[in-house]
C-alpha cells in the first residue's frame, strides 16, 4: 500500500513557538481538515488539525514531549499517553496552509 503524506505549514507565529523542533516549517498531520477541539486550560473551540505522531522523527517526538511537559508541568510519560490516546493537536491559528501528495483528493 502506498503512503501517502499530508502536512500543514506553520506561520511566523507557529514557527516562534515549533520553529525548533520543525525547522522547515512542515508538520506532518493526518488531514489537511482542520477539526473543532476543546483544549485544556482553555475556554473555546479551537480549530486543530492532528498530528501525525507516527510520521516524526525520534528527535521531534521527544523535543514535542520536552516542550509540553515544561509548558504543563506534567511528566513526559503521561503526556505520551494522552498524545498515543486522543492524538496531538496542532493548533490552526499556528499554520498557514496544507499540503498532500494524495493528489486523488483533488480530482
Amino acid at each position: 500500500m502506498r503512503k501517502y503524506r499530508t502536512w500543514a505549514y506553520l506561520n511566523a507565529e507557529g514557527k516562534a513557538v515549533w520553529g525548533d523542533v520543525f525547522p522547515d516549517g512542515e508538520v506532518p498531520v493526518q488531514s489537511i481538515i482542520a477539526q473543532p477541539a476543546t483544549l485544556d486550560g482553555i475556554d473555546k473551540t479551537e480549530r486543530v488539525f492532528l498530528v501525525d505522531w507516527k510520521e516524526l522523527t525520534a528527535q521531534q517526538q521527544d523535543a514535542v514531549l520536552e516542550k509540553l511537559s515544561k509548558r504543563s508541568g506534567a511528566r513526559k510519560d503521561v503526556i505520551l499517553k494522552d498524545v498515543l490516546k486522543i492524538g496531538l493537536p496542532l493548533r490552526e491559528k499556528y499554520t498557514e496552509g496544507c499540503g498532500t501528495s494524495r493528489l486523488g483528493l483533488f480530482i
